[in-house]
């Protein structure tokens, strides 16, 4: 039953996180210059940074279920506050406190799914939690494409979206629980999250690496593509809801299947090698293709199957090496969402101030070519 709580929450969280996901740069386009809103979502990549290094004191202090719930309330009211507002102000602080918390909620989840999981299942059990967290995600830019058909404007898609964590709210409300003490051992009392014991494991190091490559991608990716696609290419949303539902469909083709083979086949090593390098040639593609949607959506969906493979063997490779209580190494693994994101728009606002769409686009596929160090020099789990 606990299984089906957190299952059912992911996937109404990624719902919504899809629907706002591929707008929200241009939403905030709409009020801000280009940098302004890069600098918003860097302040709120920041943000999401801090909660991460005090959230195992705020988890000892608060208990699961209550850093949960906070979160998650949090994250409703900003995105309600986004659907309403009519000033840049209230528009940057909303957007700051979103980007802050929506990482916290998927953390939760995490460590109520880490309790109930076992080590010979991980692959499986991971790669059913992905696919609930992609399905949903590839439901968003669908939800997106009908709202776009039927009202113009940004405040149905926040509303919608907003409405959608109602249910999740109420699963952790009524069903989670929690089996492991509020103290977890590599703390103690201390605020600092254990580097130096993430440092010497030379796996979990890689791994974490390899998957902040993979954060960075996702990074520019999500914010500069559908400015590209939209404003310099002339694609409308309508048109962008589709590709991105069918770019977002190998999240749901590849988890769980990919967990199973890393499992029972072949080893996260080598499909997370095979991943970097798709991900990397569909990103030399991109700079050639004009506004041909058909092959956008090709070339989008071929870049997230390797994607999707990299997601689902960093997942299980990492969980495969960590326990419930190892939530300081989950911590830093998960600073790897914001520091790629920090990463990305870097990447993504140096290469469009001193060069094009076109070179960001190369730099990114050398950038995921250097994830090759990290995935190779893994050690086999089988």
């Amino acid at each position: 039953m606990r299984f089906v709580s957190i299952f059912g929450s992911v996937f109404f969280l990624s719902v919504h996180y899809g629907v706002i996901l591929y707008v929200h740069s241009s939403f905030l386009s709409d009020f801000f210059e280009p940098n302004t809103v890069s600098f918003l979502l860097l302040l709120g990549t920041i943000g999401s940074i801090i909660f991460f290094l005090f959230a195992p004191k705020l988890i000892r202090s608060l208990g699961k279920r209550v850093f949960f719930y906070f979160s998650l309330i949090l994250v409703l009211a900003s995105s309600s506050f986004m659907a309403l507002a009519t000033t840049a102000l209230t528009v940057a602080i909303s957007s700051i406190i979103y980007s802050c918390l929506i990482p916290m909620t998927y953390y939760c989840l995490d460590i109520f799914l880490e309790e109930i999981s076992t080590d010979n299942k991980t692959g499986e059990i991971r790669g059913i939690y992905l696919t609930f967290i992609s399905l949903g995600v590839a439901m968003g830019p669908f939800i997106l494409a009908l709202l776009a058909t039927m009202w113009q404007g940004f405040q149905p898609i926040y509303t919608a979206a907003a409405l959608l964590l109602i249910p999740p709210i109420f699963l952790a409300i009524f069903s989670f629980k929690s089996n492991t003490p509020k103290t977890h051992a590599p703390y103690h009392h201390s605020l600092k999250l254990p580097f130096g014991v993430w440092w010497c494991d030379r796996n979990i190091r890689r791994v974490t690496l390899a998957r902040l490559i993979l954060e960075s991608f996702y990074g520019l990716m999500i914010i500069y593509t559908p400015i590209y696609l939209h404003r310099v290419l002339g694609f409308e949303w309508s048109e962008l809801g589709i590709i991105f539902t069918v770019m977002l469909l190998p999240f749901i083709l590849f988890d769980w299947i990919g967990g199973e083979l890393a499992d029972r086949f072949w080893g996260e090593k080598e499909l997370m090698s095979t991943g970097l390098l798709i991900t990397g040639f569909s990103l030399l593609f991109m700079p050639f293709i004009g506004k041909i949607f058909w092959a956008w959506m090709v070339i989008l969906f071929i870049s997230r199957v390797g994607a999707s493979l990299v997601e689902t063997m960093t997942e299980t490779y990492f969980f495969k090496h960590v326990k419930a209580d190892d939530t300081g190494l989950l911590s830093i693994f998960r600073l790897s969402r914001p520091a790629g994101n920090i990463f990305g728009i870097t990447v993504g606002v140096l290469t469009l101030n001193f060069f094009s769409y076109e070179i960001m686009f190369f730099a990114l596929a050398v950038l995921v070519f250097l994830g090759l160090r990290e995935s190779l020099s893994l050690e086999d789990t089988l």
